[in-house]
C-alpha cells in the first residue's frame, strides 16, 4: 500500500528502471536527479511493491551516514546500521578504512570499503543496493566505476537478481563514458504537472486554505520547472509570509531558486509591442506568423502548422533586438528566461558540458517559454581549438546547444540575437534550426520618429512617463520630423533614446520648466558618429539579410521601413 505522501506522485521513472532491469539491460540503474523527495519515494516504493519482497535485503549507502540497512516501521522508513564482524577486516588499516570499532562489529564509512562488503552480498543474495548523493567519484580513492563495470557484467550477480541504484545529479560528472555505457541511465522529471496540482491541493487542504479552480491552475503554471521538494518549500513559505499562496510571490521565489543555478534567470517581460517605436514591419511579420499561431495553435494544430521553435535576430548592436525578444515574450504571454551565456563555460573539464545540459533540462521543464540566448554565436560556431580541453569543451557544448535546436519535441522557443551572423556555423543556419531570420537595420526616417515618441511618452499604450512639453504633441512631433530627424540619420534606437535623455538633461540643467524643441537640437549636437562607418554596416546587414532571411516580401518591406537613408550613401 502507498504512503499517503506518495500519493499523487508519478512512478513511470521507478518502473522503468526496474523495466530495464528485468530485462537484463543492466543490473545498474542510475536516477538523475537531486531532489530529495524522489529518493523518499524510491525507498518507499522498493518496500511497498510486492515484486520487491523477493530481495533478501535492501542496503542504502551515505557517504555520511554509511552503510544502512532500510526497512519500515509502522509506515516509516528505518535506517539501520549495517555491521560487518571485526575477523573480516581485523588489520589496523581495515580499521582505519571502515571506521570505530563498536561491540563485535565495525561500521561501514568509506566508499571502497562498502563496496567491496556488497559486493560478495550482491553475488550470493538477492540484494537490492542503493547509493544515495555521489556528486563526485575520486576513482583512485573509491573504486566505484571499477565496482560498477564489474557488476554490470557479472553473470552471477545478474542471474542472482541483485540490483543496484544510483543517485545523483549528473550521471556525466559521476561516471565516464565507458562505464555510461554500461549502466542503464533514467532522467527524472522534477515534477510532471500533474503531480504539482496534487501537492498544491494537498498542502492546501492540511492548511485550511481554499483554492478555486483558477487559483490552482495559476499556481499549477507558476511552479513548471520546480521539483517535487522546491515546490512544497515555496508554497510553505509563501503561506507563512503571506498567510495564503500568493502567484506573485510563488513566481518570485521560484525566479530566485534558478537563478542560484548560476545558468538561467527568470525575467518579467515587462515590455509590449507598444514600447517599440517603429520596426513596423518587423511587428507585422511577428505577429502574423509567431504570435497568431501560438495564440490559435489547436487551429494551428488542425492544418498541420508546426509552431515556431527558433527566431534569430541579427543586426547592428542598439537596433532593439533584446528589446524585441522581451516584447515578443509579452505579447504571447509566455515565461522568458535568459540563458546567461557569461556563466555556461568553466575552467574545470566536463563542467561547462554539465553546466549547458542542467540548463537545456531546466529550460524545457519550465516551457513552453522563451528561452532569450543574447550573443548566440558564443555557442553557435565550432571551435578551432587544437585538441586541448578548452576546445573540448568547446564543442561539447556546440554539440548540446545544436542538438537542442534540432530537437522536434523542443517546448522552448528560443530567441537569439547576434550582431555577427556571419560568425555562426552552418549547421545552426540550416532549416529547421531557426524558423525564422529576422534582420534589425538602423530605423529609417519616419521610424525615429516613432522611437523618440516612444521615449518622450507620446505612445498610447506605452509605459514611458512624458515629460511637460513647451509645445504640443502634433507640433513637437513636426519639429522632430523637419529638424531632428535630418541630424539623425543613421542613429540606432539605442543612440535615440540617449537623445532624448540629453535633451531633457540640458532642459533640466538651465532651470527650464518645460521641454523645448531647441533641446533635442542641442542634444544631437553632442553625438559623434562615424556617418561613413554607419553606412557601410547599412551594406554589409543587408548582404547577411539577403543571404539569411528568405521572404522575399518581408525583406522589401524591411528595407524600404528601416533603411530609406541607405539611398544617400
Amino acid at each position: 500500500m502507498k504512503s499517503p505522501e506518495m500519493e499523487g506522485l508519478d512512478e513511470g521513472w521507478i518502473e522503468a528502471g526496474f523495466l530495464k532491469r528485468r530485462s537484463n539491460y543492466s543490473p545498474v540503474i542510475l536516477f538523475e536527479s537531486t531532489d530529495p523527495k524522489r529518493l523518499q519515494q524510491l525507498k518507499r516504493f522498493v518496500l511497498a511493491d510486492p515484486s520487491c519482497n523477493e530481495y533478501d535485503s535492501i542496503l542504502v549507502f551515505d557517504q555520511w551516514r554509511g552503510l544502512m540497512r532500510l526497512t519500515e516501521q509502522d509506515g516509516q522508513l528505518v535506517t539501520s546500521e549495517y555491521r560487518r564482524t571485526q575477523k573480516q577486516n581485523s588489520s589496523a588499516l581495515g580499521r582505519r578504512i571502515t571506521g570505530g570499532e563498536d561491540g563485535g562489529g565495525q561500521q561501514l564509512a568509506h566508499v571502497k570499503a562498502v563496496l567491496k562488503e556488497v559486493d560478495e552480498k550482491l553475488q550470493k543474495e538477492k540484494t537490492l543496493f542503493i547509493v544515495q548523493n555521489l556528486s563526485e567519484n575520486r576513482e583512485w580513492e573509491t573504486g566505484l566505476q571499477s565496482a560498477l563495470r564489474s557488476w554490470a557484467t557479472d553473470s552471477e550477480l545478474i542471474t542472482q537478481g541483485s540490483t543496484i541504484f544510483l543517485q545523483t545529479a549528473d550521471a556525466n560528472a559521476l561516471l565516464d563514458e565507458f562505464t555510461r555505457e554500461l549502466v542503464v541511465i533514467v532522467t527524472v522529471d522534477p515534477a510532471t504537472k500533474e503531480e504539482r496540482r496534487h501537492i498544491i491541493a494537498n498542502i492546501a487542504r492540511e492548511l485550511e486554505l481554499e483554492l478555486s479552480g483558477q487559483k490552482l491552475a495559476e499556481l499549477v503554471l507558476a511552479t513548471a520547472g520546480l521539483n517535487l521538494h522546491q515546490l512544497e518549500s515555496i508554497l510553505l513559505e509563501s503561506f507563512f509570509s503571506e498567510n495564503r499562496f500568493d502567484v506573485a510571490k510563488v513566481k518570485n521565489l521560484k525566479s530566485e531558486l534558478v537563478r542560484k543555478s548560476g545558468t538561467l534567470e527568470i525575467r518579467e517581460p515587462h515590455y509590449t509591442f507598444h514600447d517599440i517605436g517603429g520596426y513596423d514591419a518587423v511587428k507585422q511579420f511577428i505577429s502574423k506568423y509567431i504570435i497568431n499561431v501560438l495564440e490559435d495553435s489547436e487551429r494551428a494544430a488542425r492544418f498541420s502548422l508546426p509552431l515556431p521553435k527558433g527566431i534569430l535576430f541579427f543586426g547592428p548592436p542598439g537596433t532593439g533586438k533584446s528589446l524585441f525578444a522581451n516584447a515578443l515574450a509579452s505579447e504571447i504571454q509566455l515565461p522568458f528566461l535568459r540563458l546567461v551565456t557569461e556563466n555556461i563555460y568553466s575552467k574545470w573539464f566536463g563542467e561547462s558540458g554539465q553546466r549547458m545540459k542542467g540548463a537545456i533540462r531546466m529550460a524545457e521543464k519550465m516551457s513552453p517559454a522563451i528561452v532569450f540566448v543574447d550573443e548566440i554565436d558564443r555557442f553557435g560556431k565550432r571551435s578551432s581549438g587544437f585538441g586541448d580541453s578548452a576546445g573540448e569543451e568547446s564543442k561539447r557544448v556546440f554539440s548540446q546547444f545544436l542538438e537542442w535546436l534540432g530537437e522536434p519535441d523542443r517546448q522552448a522557443i528560443i530567441v537569439g540575437t547576434t550582431n555577427v551572423p556571419d560568425q555562426l556555423d552552418e549547421a545552426f543556419l540550416r532549416t529547421g534550426r531557426f524558423d525564422y531570420k529576422i534582420p534589425f537595420l538602423y530605423p529609417g526616417a519616419e521610424a525615429r520618429v516613432e522611437v523618440m515618441s516612444v521615449h518622450l511618452g507620446l505612445v498610447e499604450g506605452g509605459r514611458h512617463d512624458g515629460p511637460p512639453l513647451a509645445v504640443g504633441k502634433e507640433e513637437l512631433l513636426e519639429f522632430l520630423r523637419s529638424e531632428v530627424v535630418p541630424v539623425t540619420r543613421h542613429f540606432s534606437c539605442a543612440e535615440l533614446e540617449e537623445l532624448v535623455l540629453r535633451a531633457k538633461r540640458l532642459a533640466f540643467d538651465r532651470r527650464a520648466e518645460e521641454l523645448a524643441p531647441k533641446d533635442f537640437l542641442e542634444a544631437a549636437e553632442t553625438f559623434r558618429i562615424d556617418k561613413q562607418q554607419r553606412k557601410s554596416t547599412i551594406r554589409e546587414t543587408m548582404g547577411q539579410a539577403k543571404r539569411f532571411t528568405d521572404d522575399q516580401q518581408f525583406l522589401e518591406s524591411v528595407q524600404d521601413e528601416m533603411s530609406l537613408d541607405v539611398a544617400d550613401n
